[in-house]
């Protein structure tokens, strides 16, 4: 299909060997036959490109030059001719990005430092085309980010991003407030495929097989749509979006043996628990993302917290130490949020949860060791525990506040407010 989109294949699905009317309407008409557009002659030489002002050239060539990347799935022989060929189309392709990313940031640039009130045009021209002529680009570019060149990888997730937080932040970014909407709305119109192409680039296993770059070029580009709340809603509007769009870095993601790849889906997974608040502006907003947060977490809370949180992130069996920390300070953000104010009381009111949180008191690490006494106390704190909450405290009382009494002893010196809570739980325990 996307060979077919591409103009590489004709409906009957035979091979395009013939040249359409556009190609016989140019100065020479035989330009297709000498590798004009198959060859992505078509727009230039490198150098050409780089003095390019015309998006729209520039766009309509990237989608050009795709037809020879993906020249392996048209059946054609490889010959020296052929792979020359697609060596050239990716370095004009690559180009191509490049140039786009480039006018957009430069116009960015120009546009911080002037007073005019003039609509942005590289931004909304290239809005404009991702969003109407050339909507099938962006899906393409995302289901084939492992087969981009490298640096086009980097192009075009700059590019995706830019388009969606152009007008969020910055003194200019009310001119920019059409271009990102445009793009916006054009992602929530293709939600489900854009998204859907956008987990699947999570994952680095078979039939994916993403590359560690792909993966946080993906994060990257996640964390932007999650940025704009009716697509963060979106993500986590039904239990079965939930499944398709956050159990995937529960279940999987979180655990990539890549450092760099876990710490990037952790970020994105502490954006879905939490709504993305911390970093909204407008209060409006962020208490619509608490509340749509407190909803998703509410009416999934065994399939979030009880299959897979505990045992998945916060058990020393199953998680790392990258892991089990940021768990715990997700955690801990999640419930002393007011709006997760009924998740809460039921977290805390379960026995095993405080049985996990209490070994990880244990931990090795005295970085986790603070974040678990963070969510610990919350336990201690509730006042109304119920039996068999007050049973385990009471029933390890001596030990427990025998143990925290030593526990982090040299920051209680710096940390006054450490200090006075930690002494507040020795005292409510013993009290028990």
């Amino acid at each position: 299909n996307n060979l077919l989109l591409l103009g590489v294949y004709s409906k009957d699905n035979s091979l395009r060997t013939t040249p359409s009317s556009r190609d016989m309407a140019s100065n020479n008409a035989f330009e297709w036959l000498s590798g004009g557009i198959f060859f992505g002659k078509k727009g230039g030489s490198e150098s050409e490109i780089d003095n390019c002002k015309d998006v729209a050239v520039l766009l309509r060539g990237v989608k050009e030059s795709l037809t020879q990347l993906f020249q392996k799935e048209c059946d054609i022989p490889s010959n020296d001719k052929t792979s020359e060929a697609k060596d050239e189309s990716e370095i004009l392709f690559s180009a191509r990005m490049r140039r786009i990313r480039f006018l957009l940031y430069e116009e960015r640039r120009q546009s911080s430092q002037t007073e005019s009130s003039r609509k942005p045009s590289v931004a909304s021209k290239v809005s404009e085309l991702l969003s109407g002529e050339l909507s099938d680009l962006t899906p393409v570019l995302h289901q084939n980010m492992t087969r981009l060149p490298f640096e086009a990888r980097k192009d075009f997730s700059a590019i995706f991003s830019y388009l969606l937080l152009c007008g969020l932040d910055g003194t200019d970014a009310d001119r920019y407030q059409t271009a990102m909407t445009g793009f916006r709305d054009y992602v929530n119109k293709s939600f489900d495929q854009i998204m859907s192409l956008i987990i699947n680039n999570h994952d680095g296993d078979s039939p994916y097989a993403s590359t560690p770059d792909v993966i946080l070029h993906a994060g990257s580009m996640f964390r932007s749509c999650i940025k704009h709340l009716c697509l963060y809603e979106q993500l986590v509007a039904t239990t079965e979006k939930a499944k398709r769009f956050v159990f995937p870095f529960l279940d999987k993601y979180v655990q990539s043996p890549n450092f760099d790849c876990a710490s990037d889906s952790m970020e994105s997974l502490r954006m879905l628990l939490t709504g993305g608040a911390e970093g909204e502006s407008d209060s409006e907003a962020q208490a619509r993302r608490y509340e749509i947060a407190a909803t998703f977490l509410e009416r999934d809370y065994e399939a979030v917290w009880d299959q897979r949180f505990n045992s998945k992130l916060l058990s020393s069996k199953e998680s790392n130490y990258l892991i089990r920390r940021m768990a715990l300070q997700i955690l801990s953000i999640v419930l002393l949020t007011r709006a997760n104010y009924k998740i809460m009381v039921k977290y805390i009111a379960n026995k095993n949860n405080l049985i996990l949180v209490m070994l990880l008191l244990r931990d090795k690490s005295p970085h986790i060791t603070l974040d678990a006494f963070h969510v610990f106390k919350i336990f201690v704190a509730n006042p109304s525990k119920p039996q068999d909450i007050v049973k385990i405290l009471s029933d390890n009382k001596s030990k427990l506040c025998a143990y925290l009494e030593g526990l982090h002893k040299d920051k209680e010196e710096k940390d006054t407010q450490f200090r006075d809570e930690k002494a507040l739980v020795i005292s409510t325990i013993k009290a028990l």
